[in-house]
């Protein structure tokens, strides 16, 4: 997607939005610029993740998936952003910390999950990365995405990408859960809906859907 042409104001005017999503010319450059960075960056970093599977065969058994997600859209980091600036967060700033514009999935060995884990980590300080202060998420006893995630930057630099790190089975769980998830985040439903218990229903329902594929009650339980 070229981002050649002068960058004006942007308005999300999709039919079913009551509340239209809109950045200034001034926050859509900004927010066009950072996923260009984003988007600069996005073939070195997946020679640095590939090196690493390449290195982690047995007893490791690390692999990339969801290539097509490596990098966010442009349309959805806009989405986003004005999504931020609706709650009265800094579009700037936001675009500047953001950490998964550019983002991995690594899916590893079930018996060996926690030391593949350990040899990414080393592997990237390695490669001169460091962890993103405060950006590691375990959400093993999350009923609705269970997996593991951490950000990484050079150190002083603004680029940062993410690694989402899942088993064989997590991850299968967390590709079918895609869509229902998407929708249970975005809260579009209640948004859009008249009748607000009409639309907590929809949600309850998702969340069940979604948490009875991990062979568990909503809420309960644990990996």
């Amino acid at each position: 997607m070229s981002t050649d042409k002068p960058v004006g104001a942007w308005r999300d005017d999709r039919a079913d939005d009551v509340r239209p999503l809109a950045l200034t010319a001034e926050e859509n450059s900004l927010v066009t610029a950072r996923w260009e960075k984003a988007r600069a960056a996005h073939g070195q970093l997946d020679t640095v993740l590939e090196t690493f599977v390449a290195r982690s065969g047995e007893p490791y058994g690390a692999r990339l998936e969801g290539k097509q997600h490596r990098l966010k859209g442009l349309l959805a980091f806009r989405r986003q952003a004005a999504a931020r600036k609706r709650l009265r967060v800094d579009v700037g700033a936001f675009a500047r910390k953001i950490s998964d514009l550019n983002r991995y999935t690594l899916v590893l060995a079930t018996d060996h999950y926690t030391a593949g884990v350990q040899q990414a980590y080393a592997f990237l300080h390695e490669q001169g990365f460091e962890l993103v202060p405060g950006s590691e998420r375990n959400t093993w006893e999350d009923p609705l995405y269970k997996g593991f995630r951490a950000a990484w930057q050079r150190p002083g630099g603004e680029q940062r990408f993410e690694i989402r790190f899942h088993t064989d089975a997590s991850y299968s769980v967390q590709s079918e859960n895609r869509l229902l998830y998407d929708l249970y985040r975005s809260g579009r439903v209640r948004d859009a809906a008249e009748d607000v218990k009409f639309s907590k229903a929809h949600e309850q329902a998702a969340e069940l859907v979604q948490s009875g594929r991990y062979g568990m009650k909503s809420g309960k339980g644990g990996h």
